[in-house]
């Protein structure tokens, strides 16, 4: 329900921020003059693909008020995953680690390919990892890979 009667207009669609997330930017009908401008901005949902939204961040952009829209859902473009599972074997002999590498598939072009990296989700050796450790990018050739160093006591 709108917040006395600001409504969301002008929205537009943004490029991929993180993993499975889509950065929205909307226009609301609220006056500057109003000195609760932010609250009513902050406080007004906006629905996009049948979901309510808040903004994150609410800014005057030239005498407009904006808001910014992080959505994470129903968005496949935004959507990487890991690939080419790779174990590198202990890291060295006493060290109880080992490397495990994966290639990043459907990085976004001009994103931030670290963001991507540490976000997308990865399961392997019976574990659920929330990204990777680290982030190696040789863009021309073979593209973003993960790194992972587990624990493992045999090595």
């Amino acid at each position: 329900m709108p917040v006395g009667g600001a409504v969301w207009t002008n929205l537009e669609s943004r490029s991929c921020t993180t993993y499975a997330t889509r950065e929205y930017v909307a226009e609301i009908n609220v006056s500057l003059w109003n000195h609760h401008w932010m609250e009513v901005c902050m406080a007004t949902p906006l629905f996009v693909h049948g979901h309510r939204n808040l903004p994150y961040r609410c800014e005057d952009r030239s005498g407009t008020v904006v808001g910014r829209f992080a959505l994470n859902y129903d968005e496949p473009d935004c959507v990487t995953y890991w690939s080419g599972y790779r174990d590198w074997g202990c890291t060295a002999k006493g060290s109880k680690t080992r490397h495990i590498e994966q290639h990043l598939m459907n990085v976004p072009s001009n994103t931030d390919y670290k963001e991507f990296c540490a976000t997308t989700p990865a399961r392997f050796l019976d574990q659920q990892f929330s990204g990777a450790d680290s982030c190696l990018n040789s863009v021309r050739i073979w593209g973003v890979y993960g790194q992972w160093f587990i624990y493992d006591r045999s090595c």
